[in-house]
């Protein structure tokens, strides 16, 4: 699916003064199965998911919102673009659709989203993966801290510094991403709007907002998995690890040959682990 195919899909609605467009796609095979929710990170925006999208959506109903500032949602120089307030947002956006509680699958920030959420709206949350995401103080990386600057709207064009950011990112692949993907993860930022957005994105990074949740990680209850592209480059697998140790009962699953971006280095095998785990706790859940 190309990115432009992925935008089609795209639903909007208003909280507020501000909107998020998101994708809303498969309808559950049964009536007690809660949806899932994927969150993307930094630099990216929901087409992140594409290629893990349809195997889920065969058997659950799957959203996957841009957050604040990102992809094709609100992206006005005027609102804070923080993880505290991407949760808040996420809690605002599941009661306007009238989602209770839902499993949420998330990487980088946005799983750094999904922990606040998990520890601090749990009601929200029934089952929780998180891939190579931020935590503790394994974040801002060096590359975000300096595009985050705000004299980094001055360097150079939209065109010429999202073509940097491009090159930038390919260490966070252990594979080589074909250009219509790379193209894809990327396409909204190539205006003034655009470059303006992911730059305050980036300057909204914060570690106090993961370091702050540390001591209400052995509070998580619901049924956790940390699955991790072991040679990633940005976020550390030991972090993973820990995770796993912190959140009680955490199921660890490294990803071989897969950096930063392991669902697009290793669709098959996470579509595989992520259908396998909501299948399995759906049970749980329900049984509770």
């Amino acid at each position: 699916m190309n990115w432009r195919d992925y935008q089609a899909l795209q639903k909007v609605t208003n909280l507020g003064d501000r909107f998020v467009s998101y994708v809303d796609e498969g309808s559950g095979n049964n009536t007690d199965d809660d949806p899932v929710i994927l969150l993307h990170g930094i630099p990216v925006w929901g087409y992140l998911w594409h290629q893990v999208l349809p195997a889920l959506a065969t058997h659950h109903r799957t959203l996957i919102p841009d957050l604040l500032g990102f992809g094709f949602s609100d992206r006005r120089d005027c609102f804070d673009r923080s993880i505290t307030c991407q949760a808040e947002m996420i809690d605002q956006w599941m009661e306007k659709l009238g989602i209770a509680q839902a499993a949420f699958v998330a990487h980088d920030i946005g799983g750094g989203v999904a922990l606040r959420l998990a520890t601090l709206f749990p009601h929200r949350v029934s089952r929780l993966c998180v891939m190579n995401t931020v935590c503790y103080d394994s974040w801002p990386i060096e590359l975000m801290l300096q595009f985050g600057h705000p004299g980094a709207k001055s360097l150079a064009s939209a065109s010429k510094t999202i073509t940097s950011l491009g090159v930038a990112l390919k260490s966070g692949f252990a594979t080589s991403p074909n250009s219509e993907v790379m193209d894809g993860l990327l396409a909204p930022y190539h205006t003034e709007v655009g470059k303006l957005s992911l730059i305050r994105n980036a300057a909204a990074l914060n570690t106090n907002q993961t370091t702050e949740i540390t001591d209400r990680l052995h509070r998580i209850e619901v049924p956790t998995l940390v699955l991790w592209g072991e040679d990633d480059k940005f976020q550390l697998a030991k972090y993973g690890k820990r995770l796993a140790t912190d959140i009680p009962g955490a199921q660890w699953e490294p990803i071989a040959n897969a950096r930063h971006f392991v669902m697009l280095d290793q669709p098959t095998p996470v579509a595989t682990h992520l259908q396998s785990f909501l299948s399995a706790t759906t049970a749980a859940v329900n049984s509770v």
